[in-house]
């Protein structure tokens, strides 16, 4: 391997990008409580599709929190309902097509 002179002059500003992204990883990822917007950040979506998907998958005090009239999103819960995402759905269509059934039973 050949490694020119010049080359090594960029090593300092390579060293400092570097640690730049890493310090940007750890705190994006360490971060267990999270706004709208960062968890729209989080999941490449946009703020209006977080709270659709709130409204109408994610369970109050397991997903998110309501604190101060601000909405927390808990990383890990929302970490686990990606990747359990087909199988919370399917609950979440039983769960509801039960109480469907029991609110026409009802009338």
């Amino acid at each position: 391997m050949n490694i020119e002179f010049e080359s090594l002059k960029l090593l300092p500003q390579m060293f400092e990008l570097i640690e730049k992204l890493n310090n940007q990883l750890e705190e994006g990822h360490t971060k267990r409580w999270l706004s709208v917007k960062e968890l729209a950040q989080y999941l490449s979506y946009s703020s209006d599709r977080i709270y659709k998907i709130k409204d109408e998958y994610f369970i109050e005090g397991i997903h998110f929190f309501k604190k101060s009239g601000k909405i927390l999103f808990d990383r890990v819960a929302i970490d686990e309902w990606v990747i359990c995402k087909d199988k919370t759905n399917e609950i979440n269509q039983s769960q509801r097509q039960a109480v469907d059934n029991i609110l026409s039973s009802i009338k």
